[in-house]
């Protein structure tokens, strides 16, 4: 546990209890935000865009955590905001990027089929704004104020909004397997990209670009209706996870490892 000299609570101090209480309800929210958003009426805006509705839901949950963490933090929004490491550099994560997708890329080139009814507006949100909006949430916001507001232990903080994370992919199963499956997956995921933001010393930025990547080449590409794939879908995910991780190790810069684990003590 920590305490005070470098502006984090003791986990276990009132106003870490009421914030990780906040983040919490802002996550069972974000379960929910969906659903409130499919009540609203079908008005001229949001039949324009056929993500219309998913959009508001996740801007709504990135500006409900927001306004209850600074709430419960007695912090300004702009301060929260700040330790969701969309600000920092993305220079170091964008050369990680290029070796981590770019063999996936060819993969998909040589061995998968194009999907089928690809639209524009399906490649701008469950592409691009889906995955930015989701990682803000879920890692930026909620796993940089559990660690660096309110002492969480990394793999604590990593796991709490995996869960949540998982629960609002529910949709994508079927049946009660294929719903466990679906969950299982993208709760790991969920952990995975929460240790690459901790890992790179809270830059969002590699997190953002793996999850745009993965879902604009399970997009573009046949590798499955859903998050639990098919042979090629798989062996490809696995790959990418495994050179995701080991260009970490060898990328994110040497001083800021021993920082990153002074964050997860």
């Amino acid at each position: 546990m920590r305490s005070g000299g470098d502006g984090t609570h003791s986990i276990l101090a009132p106003q870490s209890l009421a914030i990780a209480f906040a983040i919490s309800v802002a996550l069972i929210y974000s379960t929910q935000s969906g659903d409130l958003m499919r009540t609203l009426p079908d008005i001229e805006p949001i039949t324009d865009f056929p993500y219309a509705r998913a959009a508001l839901a996740s801007i709504s949950d990135a500006l409900v955590m927001l306004a209850l963490v600074s709430i419960a933090a007695l912090r300004s929004p702009a301060f929260v905001l700040s330790l969701a490491g969309i600000f920092s550099s993305p220079w170091r994560p964008l050369l990680w990027g290029l070796i981590v997708l770019a063999p996936a890329l060819v993969a998909c080139l040589a061995l998968a089929s194009p999907a089928p009814d690809v639209e524009a507006a399906d490649i701008v949100w469950k592409a691009i704004g889906g995955p930015i909006t989701e990682e803000v949430v879920y890692r930026g916001l909620a796993i940089g104020v559990l660690v660096r507001l309110c002492g969480w232990s990394m793999w604590a903080a990593c796991l709490w909004p995996a869960i949540f994370f998982g629960a609002v992919h529910v949709w994508q199963g079927e049946d009660f397997g294929s719903i466990l499956g679906v969950v299982a997956i993208t709760a790991l995921g969920g952990l995975l990209f929460g240790w690459l933001f901790v890992r790179w010393r809270f830059n969002l930025w590699p997190p953002i670009l793996l999850h745009v990547g993965l879902n604009a080449l399970w997009l573009i590409f046949d590798l499955g209706e859903n998050a639990i794939g098919g042979w090629l879908g798989n062996g490809m995910r696995l790959s990418v996870v495994a050179i995701a991780i080991a260009a970490t190790f060898w990328l994110a810069p040497r001083a800021e490892r021993a920082a990153d684990g002074a964050a997860a003590a």
